[in-house]
């Protein structure tokens, strides 16, 4: 039966009824701004309110949305919405507005107005600065200039951490010692006159080979054991055995074939594979076995100095190659500063030759086409892990810029990569970019609930392991051959810090409840996140124990020492909760855990080979150690009896962790923690420090003999002064 409805029994059917109603059906912008409700008579045009006062009653403003249900069925909402858009785009970053905005307008999306006003709800105004920007403040390089650091960054959360247990600095201003002295200012070095550097003398093995600087008529050593060509290619050997695996730059074949050129005719190839060629060789010298003496590498220095202008003037793949390879040579030497500086120099001109453009013909090989993108991709991956560090803007700010990534059958890589790593490699590199890009309201809100950036990304990242392939998870490492375990480790070690990178300040938000109302329970959300990041802190140190004992914890010239730190920092963090917590069990096996990291620290310390920048993490992972075991037995009087156990305890990923290195300036064995003196913390063996040998002015980071004490002391204002040092330290004799 077709029944129509009359207009009477259509009002008849609310609901509930008009007089009943307590939201209007319209308000007009007058009541709007007076936040007031607004009252319209049956029959009438104008509310009461403008009608007695005599204003034009107009509705221009939108009707406020009003969000129906539970919170819970929102966050399921959202997470289903974002699974979609990872499905369609996997390369898309979800973690903020913005970012969503950019990826609607590439793809031609409109965006609603609505969007776009809820963009401005970061702590970042539209100039450009944070809310809480007053206190933020410069520090100082070794040079005396001002250099910034957010406060999202790990130097600040290590300060944090100190001040936790009552230990925050409250001397005057220091100075940065990562930002180290200007590296091309070596005119105190013995023997480094540069007064007849010529960038435009062609180079030859003989040249290349002496340890004096051109143009100033010293011959090679005569009593280097080893003849001029097999010590080059040692060196290179040695970088891409160790060096290229890590930070994959350069095309082995294609630099060997170039080599082979150069070693019959110098001048047939250009300066800047030269000033590339120089590069590998002051990075593969750390990892030969071939004895290469400081002056020598002083030598290559002068000259890669000499030939970078002619490389910052040349826009091409090469001068971005030897930018990224100059970079990483003064990031582990304490010039972190000169590398962001470089960093960002070969982003500018990846983009003036368009590396960010993945449909741009160019004229070359399929090799240089996936060359370009392996080669962006790198660059891209070594600027967040700067970012991260130093929460400073990305010159690559959008996911847009990243393309797709190489083949890697065509790049033919050799046995350091297997299947697919590549893929999901860079799929966690631009989780790492999104990760950063969320870290100045990650630091400041710490966990505002399952809508916020961290819960975002926490999902996107818990969706990527799950996501895996079997063969690249971590219990295929034991069944995987030894080169690409390492890889493979590596690969979960950088999820667990991005992680604990966008989580850890949920843990600080844990603590600081914990101090201020012991006993109350904590909201879910903020639980389990802290909850993930204590994890994450636990497997990464377990992780980097694993790299050790199958001898490829790389100290020398990447990041493992930096993962190590910045693992222990959070595990620092558990521990100072658990014990106000007083889960005793938790705190015993990541005391147990923490001073392992500690032995492992203290072994590579005793490398000659280690730059300054590692050593100065290695030094702080030591005195977290020891801030963290004193606040413990001050908590807890049991906890005095805590030693340190053998290194060659169960780590947790069926592995051993075992010292066998005997030789001179290295250890073994177990080393107990002597609690003499609160103020001065536990005795480090005199064996265990480095000898002056280790201290090269120029190429240590500017640490020098006369501060041999500096690593002796390791009391607790040391941590802020390892890396941000007083002025006065380097008159400390």
């Amino acid at each position: 039966m077709n029944q129509q409805a009359s207009p009477t029994s259509t009002s008849n059917s609310r609901r509930v009824p008009r007089e009943l109603r307590q939201r209007t059906e319209r308000s007009c912008d007058r009541c709007k701004s007076r936040k007031q409700k607004c009252s319209t008579g049956p029959g009438q045009k104008k509310c009461q309110h403008c009608q007695k006062y005599g204003y034009e009653c107009v509705v221009t403003k939108p009707r406020k949305q009003r969000i129906y249900g539970s919170l819970e069925t929102h966050s399921a909402k959202v997470a289903l919405l974002e699974s979609l858009v990872k499905g369609l785009m996997p390369e898309a970053d979800v973690s903020n507005v913005d970012s969503m905005q950019e990826m609607a307008r590439s793809l031609g999306i409109p965006v609603p107005e609505a969007a776009s006003s809820g963009a401005q709800g970061s702590g970042v105004n539209a100039s450009g600065e944070t809310e809480n920007g007053k206190d933020e403040h410069l520090v100082h390089d070794l040079q005396g200039q001002g250099q910034y650091i957010g406060r999202a960054s790990s130097y600040i959360f290590q300060m944090t951490l100190r001040g936790l247990v009552g230990r925050s600095h409250t001397g005057p201003a220091g100075r940065m010692y990562l930002f180290g002295p200007n590296p091309a200012n070596n005119s105190a070095h013995p023997g480094s006159s540069r007064a007849g550097a010529s960038s435009d003398e062609p180079l030859d093995i003989q040249s290349i080979t002496s340890a004096s600087p051109p143009n100033t008529g010293s011959s090679p050593s005569a009593e280097a054991p080893y003849t001029d060509q097999s010590l080059i290619f040692s060196l290179v050997r040695a970088f891409f055995d160790r060096v290229n695996v890590d930070f994959p730059v350069l095309h082995e074949a294609t630099f060997l074939e170039k080599l082979d050129v150069w070693c019959r005719c110098p001048t047939a190839v250009d300066q800047v594979w030269v000033c590339s060629f120089l590069c590998v060789l002051i990075l593969g010298r750390r990892h030969a076995s071939v004895p290469v003496t400081e002056e020598q590498e002083e030598s290559w220095w002068c000259r890669i100095q000499s030939l970078l202008s002619k490389v910052m003037f040349t826009s091409s793949l090469a001068s971005i190659q030897v930018l990224m390879l100059t970079a990483l040579h003064l990031h582990n030497t304490n010039s972190r500063d000169i590398c962001w500086t470089l960093t960002g120099a070969a982003v500018r001109i990846g983009f003036a030759i368009g590396l960010h453009r993945d449909g741009i013909e160019i004229d070359g090989t399929p090799l240089t086409r996936e060359m370009r993108k392996r080669v962006w991709w790198t660059l891209y991956a070594f600027e967040q892990l700067q970012v991260s560090s130093h929460d400073r803007p990305s010159a690559i700010d959008s996911p847009t810029h990243l393309g797709r990534s190489p083949r890697e059958t065509t790049l033919g890589m050799g046995t350091h990569s297997f299947p697919d790593y590549l893929t999901w490699s860079n799929r966690l590199v631009a989780l790492l970019g999104s990760a950063c890009r969320a870290l100045p309201d990650v630091a400041k809100d710490g966990y505002s609930g399952p809508l916020s950036p961290a819960a975002g990304l926490l999902r996107d990242l818990t969706r990527w392991r799950t996501e895996l392939p079997q063969h690249l998870s971590m219990d295929s490492v034991d069944a995987m051959p030894p080169s690409f375990q390492r890889p493979l480790i590596l690969l979960h070690i950088q999820h667990h810090y991005i992680v604990s990178l966008i989580s850890r300040y949920a843990l600080l938000s844990r603590f600081t409840s914990l101090a201020k109302e012991r006993g109350k329970p904590f909201p879910d959300g903020l639980e389990s996140v802290s909850d993930a990041c204590i994890e994450s802190g636990r497997l990464s140190c377990r992780m980097l124990l694993k790299l050790d004992s199958i001898r490829d914890f790389n100290a020398v010239t990447w990041l493992d020492v930096y993962y190590l730190y910045s693992s222990c920092l959070v595990l620092a963090l558990s521990i100072i909760c658990d014990t106000n917590q007083e889960k005793r069990d938790a705190v015993a096996d990541d005391m147990l855990l923490l001073t392992q990291c500690m032995d492992l620290a203290t072994k590579h310390l005793a490398n000659p080979m280690v730059p300054g920048t590692m050593r100065r993490w290695l030094a702080v992972v030591g005195e977290l150690n020891a801030m963290v075991a004193e606040f413990t037995s001050s908590r807890d009087p049991k906890q005095e009896e805590i030693r340190a156990t053998p290194a060659d305890e169960e780590v947790g990923i069926q592995s051993q962790h075992r010292v066998e290195d005997q030789r001179e300036g290295s250890w073994s064995g177990r080393q107990d923690l002597v609690f003499s003196d609160a103020r001065t913390g536990p005795s480090m063996p005199a064996m265990l420090l480095p000898s002056e040998a280790c201290f090269d002015p120029i190429f240590h980071g500017g640490v020098d003999a006369s501060e041999v004490q500096f690593w002796q002391e390791l009391h607790w204002e040391g941590i802020s002064e390892m890396l941000l040092g007083m002025e006065n330290r380097g008159r400390i004799s």
